[in-house]
């Protein structure tokens, strides 16, 4: 399997489990609380909308653009909280899913929910809410106000489509990779590292469960899930029907790549079946990242270490 810890290209072939678990990250006293400008003071975040409400913290300046070559795409991979028993939505999962033809790689980063970063039009909070306040193209201001990527498509599934999608596929064989005892819906699950046969409902289970973990951990196995969902559907027999998937899945996923925007993909996607291409995971992990309680409402927030996200960046698009 790929590992949130692999710097250079691996076949899209699964290998023995790592174990490798995630760091989590230290706390930090508290910066002095801010108050960020309005718009009418300056424009410190250079092109982008400024602040319409007030930060716990100063807004740093926009990371510098990323110059991809231009037949890379990136599809930025939303997995919402929404269910018909809660009132609006959260965005539980993000990553950034980057396709090069040209060099046959094709890489995934994660990122944390609770990052705590600006959000261009709203403030300084967890990046998770820009979908709730913004929609999606807030969603891909802050992601490119914060990380230097412009988002070319987007997709984002919530519980309900997740379950779905994987039940549709006949279910997924996982490669866990650390070990977890944990409860989803009164039932209590137990994994060791190794390959589990799981259906949509378990699938979700596995992704979402944290209370004997974090979220760190919860990343591995968000990126275990979707390469395990992407072997699927990479297989010999599925590729001749990305057609008929695609209209199959639009009934429960929803975005804005079309068909005729996957069709040009489908021999890097047939490079990634036979090992021809290389599928790398990374994630902002612990190493990048400090805790911090916010000075009113009490939440613990994830502040970044902007220099070494920076690095992983660097590491993941040297172009």
């Amino acid at each position: 399997m790929f590992s949130t810890f692999t710097e250079t290209p691996t076949p899209f072939v699964p290998l023995n489990p790592t174990g490798v678990v995630l760091t989590n990250p230290e706390s930090t006293s508290a910066p002095v609380p801010t108050i960020a400008p309005t718009a009418t003071q300056g424009s410190p975040w250079g092109d982008f909308p400024g602040p319409t409400r007030e930060s716990a913290i100063a807004i740093a300046p926009p990371v510098p653009q990323i110059d991809f070559p231009k037949e890379v795409i990136h599809i930025m991979l939303l997995g919402s909280d929404e269910a018909p028993d809660r009132y609006g939505h959260r965005t539980d999962t993000m990553m950034i899913l980057t396709l090069d033809p040209e060099s046959k790689t094709v890489n995934l980063l994660s990122i944390p929910r609770d990052l705590f970063v600006y959000i261009p039009g709203l403030r300084v909070d967890r990046i998770n809410v820009a979908d709730t306040f913004g929609g999606i193209e807030m969603v891909k201001q802050t992601i490119l106000y914060n990380f230097g990527i412009e988002i070319d498509y987007w997709v984002r599934a919530n519980f309900n489509g997740f379950v779905a999608s994987v039940n549709h596929l006949g279910g997924i064989d996982v490669q866990v990779g650390s070990y977890l005892f944990d409860e989803c819906g009164g039932v209590y699950y137990q994994y060791y590292a190794g390959t589990y046969s799981m259906d949509g409902h378990t699938a979700l289970c596995y992704v979402r469960m944290r209370k004997t973990s974090s979220d760190f951990d919860r990343i591995r196995r968000q990126q275990e899930v979707l390469e395990a969902i992407f072997q699927k559907v990479l297989s010999t027999n599925s590729l001749t029907k990305i057609p008929q998937l695609y209209g199959e899945f639009d009934e429960w996923v929803e975005g804005d790549i079309g068909l005729t925007d996957l069709l040009p993909l489908i021999p890097l996607a047939s490079d990634l079946a036979t090992g021809k291409a290389s599928f790398n995971g990374y994630s902002i992990d612990g190493t990048m990242v400090s805790n911090w309680i916010m000075p009113i409402s009490g939440a613990q927030v994830l502040l970044p270490d902007r220099e070494k996200i920076q690095e992983l960046l660097n590491r993941i698009y040297s172009y």
